[in-house]
């Protein structure tokens, strides 16, 4: 049975947004406590509280997804597994895919998910596709009988090179 699971390379600008709108988030939290403790602020100040608090645990997820996206090539599947804040878990058959391509990370329109990590967008030139991407540099398009989906492995030529054999092996297994 081979696995190929490939981490992929964080960007650093990525990263640092994130990080530094964290940071801000976290800042508004301690002045609207502070507000909110030294004058008659009272109830808007806990709503205001209450908000940012979710807000900053959204940040702190989507950093936490980051570096937890994985792409597994399995015997007769291709895992895309990304945290559900942008999807989810992606099982494509490796029977379903038609192309692997090198591209950059084109513009799109986001359906759902994160700026800068992922989700369903519509980009114009190819239609809905799904993105679990950690950098701006690296782009694998596959397209499938289910849909497309666009990932940034470490390493894009190795890995597309392994998944293009998987997809040569189960074609000759018929």
């Amino acid at each position: 049975m081979m696995r190929c699971v490939n981490k992929p390379e964080i960007s650093k600008v990525v990263v640092w947004f994130y990080g530094g709108l964290a940071v801000f988030i976290l800042a508004l939290v301690v002045i609207f406590a502070y507000v909110g403790f030294s004058t008659s602020m009272g109830l808007l100040s806990a709503a205001v509280l209450a908000v940012l608090g979710i807000v900053e645990a959204f940040i702190l997820l989507l950093i936490r997804s980051l570096y937890r996206t994985e792409y597994i090539i399995g015997d007769d599947v291709l895992v895309i597994r990304t945290s559900r804040l942008i999807g989810g878990e992606k099982k494509i058959p490796i029977r379903a895919i038609r192309s692997v391509e090198k591209t950059l990370i084109p513009f799109g329109i986001r359906l759902f998910g994160a700026s800068f990590h992922g989700g369903y967008y519509y980009i114009p030139s190819l239609g809905r596709a799904f993105l679990a991407i950690t950098n701006f540099r690296d782009g694998l398009l596959i397209r499938t009988t289910e849909g497309n989906y666009l990932i940034t492995p470490r390493d894009p030529a190795d890995f597309k090179g392994l998944l293009e054999k998987k997809v040569i092996e189960s074609l000759g297994a018929d």
